[in-house]
């Protein structure tokens, strides 16, 4: 083997570098999600989540991630991640990532949300481009986590085909971007706005300082109360001992 042929070989073992693995972060937002109640029970609390956009763009290649995280939770290991590969050469984007994806916490809309992002941006930004069809496996996947996929894409504009539904393999296809559908479950997940926001946590403050003023008073008069009782007692006492001394004191006198 001659020496061009080694630096060949050793080229095509060499692992390609990605070329977005330092994406920008572009957005920062927030969302909330609704608590969830079955049989009037509260199953799941009300809670925070930072949804967080990121985008770069290599020569034709250009690649919109969104990823959500709970506020207060360190950032999971995988999933909670959905993003879209977009072609500029051939017109074509792509959704991903290529394996599975999940959404912690499940059963919440962030999936519906996530997909809604990136419809939306594709239909800004490049609504003529075709759309790759979405390989669909359901190997090890449980049934209510498939129809729960199933109807999410569905509701975004995709046609589910399998052509063996025995093997659970089949395909999410839609013609372009332009037939895709951007929305999701309003009544699971509700956008934050910054300012909605910040009034929110000005009104709480306003609601602690009130409670702890309250505080104050309620724990000033029990102080009070409590050194108007340790003098009440005191003078009772002095005068059972007084009432005591004066009625041994008239038996004395009365049995000299």
């Amino acid at each position: 083997m001659s020496s061009t042929d080694t630096v060949v070989s050793e080229a095509a073992q060499r692992p390609r570098k990605n070329p977005f693995a330092r994406l920008h972060v572009a957005d920062i937002h927030w969302v909330l999600l609704k608590p969830v109640f079955k049989a009037r029970l509260l199953t799941q609390p009300e809670r925070l989540a930072r949804v967080t956009s990121s985008h770069e763009r290599v020569a034709m290649l250009e690649l919109f991630r969104v990823e959500v995280r709970l506020d207060g939770d360190p950032a999971p290991e995988q999933g909670n991640v959905l993003e879209v590969m977009v072609d500029h050469r051939h017109q074509r984007v792509r959704f991903g990532p290529a394996d599975t994806v999940s959404m912690t916490p499940s059963g919440r809309g962030l999936g519906g949300y996530l997909l809604s992002q990136l419809i939306e941006w594709l239909q800004r930004n490049c609504p003529g481009y075709l759309v790759t069809p979405i390989h669909l496996a359901d190997h090890d996947l449980p049934d209510q986590a498939r129809q729960a996929r199933d109807r999410l894409l569905q509701r975004a504009g995709f046609e589910l085909h399998y052509p063996d539904p025995a093997n659970g393999i089949g395909r999410a296809q839609v013609n372009d971007v332009s037939g895709l559908i951007a929305g999701w479950n309003t009544e699971r997940v509700q956008f934050c706005r910054v300012g909605d926001l910040l009034a929110e946590l000005r009104e709480q403050e306003g609601q602690i300082a009130r409670q702890q003023a309250q505080l104050n008073t309620l724990r000033a008069s029990l102080d009070n109360y409590q050194r108007t009782d340790a003098g009440n007692r005191f003078a009772i006492g002095c005068l059972l001992v007084f009432s005591l001394f004066q009625a041994l004191l008239l038996l004395w006198v009365v049995l000299r």
